[in-house]
């Protein structure tokens, strides 16, 4: 039993625990650090936290994502960094952190009903990682109303309440990532996910 003078201190001092709100840690994600040092964006881009940046997943229809995570960090590779669109080429990292791990395996199973939407114009993997993965790859050719080819492929891994994706997409432009560093940067992250989502 707390006595008056240790109730008003924990009152007025609550444990730092209680003040601090769940949070991805400053580099926490795999490529931050290098992210981080490219300070003219020449090659990176950091979001922290908004909502400009897509969920990178593949989708055949309108749907939308429930967006409900309290935390999310983004970063994106783009060698090129001209606009080029025709001939352009990226890869990236997203983690999303969630109140509870239901709702981050709610988000998983949002991946795997989109691509079920697409049919065969995709080719779905399940790496067997985390608490739950998916991956896939989806290839739209070039057409007379969409003249620039593109490939997208992504893996996502779940770890207690959070979420990450790496992913890549490239247009008329060879590659410049593999599923295979997908599957093992997601495997990495898994291990470090337990850290802000549990266990």
């Amino acid at each position: 039993m707390l006595t008056g003078g240790a109730l008003v201190t924990a009152l007025l001092f609550p444990p730092a625990a209680a003040l601090a709100a769940p949070s991805i840690p400053k580099n926490f994600l795999l490529y931050e650090k290098e992210a981080r040092k490219d300070i003219k964006n020449e090659h990176w881009l950091l979001n922290e936290g908004s909502d400009l940046i897509e969920v990178e997943n593949i989708a055949c229809s309108n749907a939308k994502l429930k967006k409900d995570w309290i935390a999310r960090r983004d970063l994106t590779y783009d060698p090129r960094m001209d606009g080029d669109e025709k001939h352009n080429a990226e890869r990236g990292e997203q983690v999303f952190l969630f109140a509870k791990a239901a709702a981050a395996e709610k988000l998983m199973t949002e991946f795997r009903t989109r691509l079920t939407r697409c049919g065969k114009l995709v080719k779905v993997i399940d790496p067997k990682i985390g608490d739950g993965s998916v991956g896939a790859s989806r290839a739209v050719k070039s057409t007379k109303s969409n003249p620039v080819p593109q490939t997208l492929q992504f893996v996502a891994v779940r770890k207690g309440a959070a979420v990450a994706i790496y992913w890549d997409r490239h247009n008329d432009a060879p590659a410049i990532t593999t599923m295979a560093r997908h599957k093992s940067d997601a495997t990495k992250m898994a291990a470090k996910l337990c850290r802000i989502g549990g266990c």
